[in-house]
This record gives C-alpha cells, sequence and structure tokens, in this order.
C-alpha cells in the first residue's frame, strides 16, 4: 500500500530529539513517503549526520499565515470551506487556547498544503500546539491525524486536560511511549477519551549501538541529556563530589546543553571538581556514540520537575543499554520499564545523593556486576526497544487509519 505521511513538528530538525529522526528514517526504509512541515525554523545547532539520510524534503509553515489567503486567495477551496470553519471555531474554540486564532490559521495552510501534495496522513510528535493544528485541519476536512505523546506535554501542571481529551478524540490515534504515560493519561482524559491511546515503546538503531567495539576506560561515568531540571544533573554533580570525598578514583562526561547549564557548571566549580568532570556541550550522535564504548557506567539520575514535568522513556537509556553500558537511573516515568525493575540496570531513589553515589561506587568497583547488568540490558533492548520492529507497527497503524478515512469518505453522509 502506498503510504505519503507528513510530519507535522514545532521544530525540525532539534539535536534533542534523535527519536524523531530515527523513526522518520525507518518510515523510509519500509517504503514510506515522508515530508516534514516544520512550523518554527530550527534552532542554530550542531546538526547529526543521520540527517543526510533523510529523503524527506522539510517545508518551513510561513512566519505568519494569512487565514484570509487561505479562505478567498486563487488556491483556496470551495465555499464549503467557509462553513467548515464556522464550525470548527464553534466547537474548538471553547478550549480557551490563548493562540486559538494562529493555530487555525496554521491548519487552514496545512489544508491546502496536503491536498496539494496528496497526504494520506498527518503524524505529529508531541500533544502540544502542532496537534492542535493537525487536529483543525483535520475537522476542516484534511488528512486523518495522529500524535506520539512523550512527557512535557502530559506530565505539566500547565497541560488542559480538555485539549488533550480533544486530540484523542479527534485523532485516528495517539501513540504513547511507556505504561505509566497509559495510566497518567487516563487519568486526565478519562477512559472513554483514552480508547485511542496505544503503547509504543520508543526504538533505536540497535545495530548502530551493538556494534560498537567496547573500549572502556578504567572509572569513566559518562551522562548524556538535556541540562534541565528532570534529567536531575544536579544531583548526578553531587554524587560524583561524595564519590570524591570517598577517594572512590573516577572521571566523568557530561554531554549536553540546556537552560540549567550555567548553574550545573557553577556546582561543578563550586564542589571542585574541575579536574574530574567534563561539560562537553551538546554533540552529534556520532561523537556520543563513540562516548558509549567508552564508558564503564552510564549515569542519569531523573527526577519530577517542580511544574510535573519528567522523563517518560529517556532514548539515552536506551542507547546505553544497546552500546553494553550498565545503568544507574530512578524508577520515573517509563525508566523502570527500560531496567526491567532494576534487573537490566540499577535503580536509585529519586533525589537520593548518596543512593547514587553507592550505586556508582559499588558498579565501578565490580567488573562482573557491570558485565551482569550490561549483558541484561542489551537483552532488554534487543526485546523491546528495536526500531525495525517499532517502525513496523507504526506503519500498520498509518496504513489503518488512511484505510479508515478513505473509507468514511466514500461512505455516504
Amino acid at each position: 500500500m502506498s503510504v505519503r505521511v507528513a510530519y507535522l513538528l514545532k521544530k525540525f530538525p532539534r539535536l534533542s530529539e534523535t527519536f524523531v529522526l530515527g523513526e522518520m528514517l525507518a518510515q523510509e526504509a519500509l517504503g514510506t513517503e515522508v515530508h516534514v512541515f516544520s512550523r518554527r525554523a530550527p534552532d542554530d545547532e550542531p546538526r547529526h549526520a543521520e540527517l543526510e539520510r533523510l529523503r524527506a524534503p522539510i517545508e518551513l509553515l510561513p512566519s505568519d499565515v494569512d487565514p484570509w489567503r487561505e479562505l478567498f486567495g486563487p488556491e483556496a477551496a470551495t465555499g464549503e470551506l467557509l462553513e467548515r470553519v464556522r464550525q470548527v471555531h464553534a466547537r474548538y474554540s471553547g478550549l480557551a487556547h490563548p493562540k486559538f486564532s494562529s493555530l487555525l490559521a496554521e491548519a487552514l495552510w496545512l489544508l491546502r498544503r496536503t491536498r496539494e501534495l496528496a497526504i494520506d496522513h498527518v503524524h505529529v510528535h508531541f500533544a502540544t500546539d502542532s496537534a492542535v493544528v493537525a487536529l483543525l485541519a483535520h475537522e476542516l476536512g484534511g488528512p486523518s491525524f495522529s500524535v506520539t505523546a512523550h512527557a512535557k506535554d502530559i506530565y505539566r501542571r500547565t497541560v488542559s486536560p480538555a485539549q488533550l481529551r480533544a486530540i484523542l478524540e479527534g485523532s485516528a490515534f495517539v501513540v504513547t511511549v511507556c505504561d505509566a504515560n497509559v495510566e497518567h493519561v487516563r487519568g486526565l482524559v478519562g477512559a472513554s477519551a483514552a480508547r485511542k491511546l496505544r503503547r509504543l515503546y520508543n526504538g533505536i538503531d540497535l545495530e548502530s549501538f551493538g556494534t560498537l567495539l567496547r573500549s572502556a576506560v578504567r572509572g569513566r561515568i559518562l551522562s548524556v541529556g538535556r541540562l534541565v531540571e528532570k534529567k536531575g544533573f544536579d544531583v548526578l554533580v553531587d554524587a560524583l563530589a561524595e564519590l570524591r570525598e570517598r577517594g572512590v578514583a573516577f572521571e566523568a562526561q557530561i554531554v549536553g546543553d540546556g537552560e540549567d547549564r550555567p548553574r550545573i557548571a557553577a556546582r561543578v566549580l563550586q564542589l571542585g571538581l574541575a579536574r574530574e568532570v567534563q561539560m562537553l556541550g551538546a554533540l552529534p550522535q556520532g561523537r556520543v556514540r563513540e562516548l558509549f564504548a567508552q564508558a564503564e557506567v552510564f549515569a542519569l539520575p531523573c527526577r519530577i520537575g517542580e511544574d510535573g514535568n519528567r522523563d517518560a522513556l529517556p532514548t539515552v537509556l536506551l542507547e546505553a543499554q544497546a552500546a553494553g553500558v550498565p545503568c544507574v537511573s530512578t524508577p520515573v516515568g517509563g525508566v523502570s520499564e527500560i531496567l526491567d525493575g532494576g534487573r537490566a540496570g540499577v535503580l536509585v531513589p529519586e533525589g537520593d545523593v548518596q543512593a547514587t553515589a553507592d550505586a556508582l561506587e559499588r558498579l565501578l568497583a565490580d567488573e562482573a556486576g557491570r558485565h551482569r547488568l550490561a549483558s541484561a540490558g542489551a537483552a532488554r533492548a534487543r526485546e523491546l526497544f528495536d526500531a525495525r520492529h517499532q517502525s513496523r507497527t507504526l506503519r500498520h497503524w498509518f496504513e489503518s487509519a488512511i484505510e479508515d478515512r478513505r473509507l468514511a469518505c466514500a461512505s455516504p453522509a
């Protein structure tokens, strides 16, 4: 079955969202024709080398969509669209979204472009404004749509249950990335709206990590992620200071950038860890893979932020497992699902500096334990997080949504 899928994203490409690029590459490998709509210009940051493999065109939405041109310009659809706009406004303006008018204008633009490109289906990552645009475009007569919900879009205290419910009810389906998320969303929107919710773990390219030649540096601790509250880098740095106080020999590398970088860097200096801790900034995935090969232990002490945000299924933990690096993390979100409740990695209490230091010290001293956890983690990755399997499942869901939409359009009103 020929499938043309548009990915609608806030910004693309993004260095921190390797899972989106990986998913699109996996879809293209299955023969899916992919087109990317980026609602905003991407940030000025390094690009992953894998981006060159993406065949899909990347189209930037106009910075200021003119709804009048979409409604009455030379490329406008029939007058039926005006009535649809009236109905959609009446139905969804009650969501009280502060940017509803601009999102509706974007939806009109998306409706026209998906028709011009003969797009069969639209997929969105994150149940935020982009998902609202896809919903409105669909209600205006556009293609079916689906959403992958992750973490900040469902856990922050500012999340609107009414908006999330509308997205779920209007979608062909909504994917979320772990069982913990499924239970949380059901609690927000109720069982009826959640009937379209499906769990599909993020997948990674196991071959690119599983074939790394391990050359671990003695005492090397690696951590990778955006330098934001929910990643727990402050806990990690304090745990590293505790290791040094205990006389444990180690060196640590922290990869990533983010709003908390100045604070974390200042904490490293304040604790006198400048010799032991390297802050390497944001790096492309190829370089990160090299660092995985050199690490003895991977640490990511995730925590719940003050705004309720948290990690759901940190991709770097999946990558560390596939690379054969034993992991230390916390039972936040879907982390326990990654680490199999502590059988495929070490789980420590959230925010616990002493427990984090204890776990790191034990693993650095226990070569057999590291090998055991690394083997269990690699097996877990092969079992649950193979991008090839996930991409086939998602492709099947796309095909079903497209067929359902065709049947609905073919049925008498």
